[in-house]
């Protein structure tokens, strides 16, 4: 069945302020657009038919979306809408942004849970945390629950309060740490694709609303950094230097992964001085020393993807 969704694209966005993303179950996609457009006919070298299954199928619109069949669409794309492809998918393959050169929009921004489900006024904020790419507070707290599991005697199980105390600080750092960073780089992120919708970036919020933002997160870090030893207390203060120093890294050297490694991991520190309330260097300098060529892997491995 022939499926046309009719979506709202941003107003910015040219020409026109709709797109469909079409997405069918048949092996001959460039059939299809060919009848919608005649002049996407340029992409395909087949002969412009009607493909059996589709113009079987009939239409209806109902919830934002219309089903049916290609004489409907065809009509539907020379009204006043001045529809356009953005992209075309099928099980068997994909072809993207037809309408344009067979370019994707990457400006289109996705729509996340963030933007579904959160009040409006608190969605900036959240994007400038993070929230809907929880991975960065995963790669933060591993290390820390290693530290925490091996600095745990033997026999017993590692303290699960603890675990849950150093889960919750890392999220904020992690928040913290991408509110530093889209600070000190607002004026970068806006002249790159794909960070120029940052929320500081984009104008969102203001630098001011940023920094009271950082202020709010590293004063709830606070709170759960007093509930640990005193040790603890300076070793996880200290951290808040290559927390805010990381961002310029990439205007120093051309190896700011590894300095992302120290900053990331300094959780398998942490951990084993909460349990004991110092440090043992042959055991936790390993972990950390393995913790940042780790880093050092897949951020590498992240940095050369498009």
């Amino acid at each position: 069945m022939t499926v046309i969704w009719l979506s709202r694209a941003s107003r910015k966005l040219k020409p026109s302020p709709f797109s469909f993303l079409l997405t069918q179950s048949i092996s001959d996609p460039l059939s299809l657009i060919s009848q919608v457009n005649p002049k996407l006919s340029e992409v395909s070298h087949k002969p412009t038919t009607i493909h059996p299954k589709i113009s079987e199928t009939k239409f209806s619109f109902s919830n934002n979306r219309w089903l049916g069949d290609v004489h409907s669409a065809k009509k539907f794309y020379r009204s006043n809408l001045n529809a356009y492809f953005s992209g075309i998918c099928t099980s068997s393959g994909s072809l993207e942004g037809a309408n344009n050169g067979g370019k994707q929009r990457d400006n289109e921004k996705q729509l996340s849970w963030i933007d579904l489900y959160l009040p409006k006024s608190v969605r900036p904020y959240a994007h400038l945390a993070r929230l809907d790419k929880p991975i960065g507070t995963w790669l933060l707290a591993w290390p820390c629950m290693w530290s925490i599991t091996l600095a745990t005697s033997p026999g017993h199980l590692p303290d699960f309060k603890m675990m849950l105390l150093f889960g919750c600080g890392s999220f904020l750092l992690r928040g913290a740490g991408c509110t530093v960073n889209d600070l000190l780089d607002r004026d970068i992120d806006t002249k790159v694709e794909r960070t120029r919708l940052r929320p500081v970036a984009s104008g969102l919020l203001t630098p001011f609303q940023g920094l009271s933002f950082l202020g709010f997160q590293l004063f709830l870090g606070l709170g759960i950094l007093l509930q640990l030893n005193n040790y603890s207390r300076v070793l996880g203060a200290s951290s808040l230097l290559l927390v805010f120093s990381y961002p310029l890294m990439k205007r120093l050297t051309f190896w700011p992964q590894a300095f992302l490694g120290l900053t990331f991991n300094w959780g398998a520190l942490l951990g084993w001085t909460a349990v004991h309330g110092s440090l043992d260097p042959a055991i936790v300098l390993q972990l950390y020393s393995a913790g940042v060529l780790w880093t050092l892997v897949y951020d590498t491995i992240y940095a050369h993807q498009p």
